[in-house]
């Protein structure tokens, strides 16, 4: 995977292009892979967790939802730390870092 661009819902990978479910706030490219944070908006779940970091790969195909480091009905991931850790700001306050083969929570700090 060399590049990947966004337009609302519109993810391309290098040259490809896949319609996703919701609009897409940020994407970059980890591990092979597209990981994608959608926006939280209009268009999101109005009840329960929004799943909304996922990750895609070279094909549009979905390798996996990100783990919310809570189980509080509104959370969601906001955007991705800035730098080159590629940890993730989630809306209940953590600073989250991912296992970003599967997923899965390595590691979670309270930050508020």
């Amino acid at each position: 995977m060399e590049k990947v661009e966004l337009y609302n819902r519109t993810l391309k990978i290098d040259g490809n292009e896949f319609e996703l479910e919701y609009n897409i706030k940020q994407v970059r490219i980890i591990n092979n892979l597209a990981v994608v944070i959608y926006k939280f908006d209009e268009n999101g779940p109005k009840h329960g967790q929004f799943k909304n970091c996922k990750a895609f790969d070279e094909n549009g195909k979905l390798i996996w939802i990100a783990e919310h480091p809570t189980n509080t009905s509104a959370d969601f991931y906001i955007e991705f730390k800035e730098g080159t850790e590629n940890q993730i700001w989630n809306f209940c306050g953590f600073l989250c870092t991912l296992d970003f083969e599967n997923g899965k929570l390595k590691k979670s700090e309270f930050t508020k």
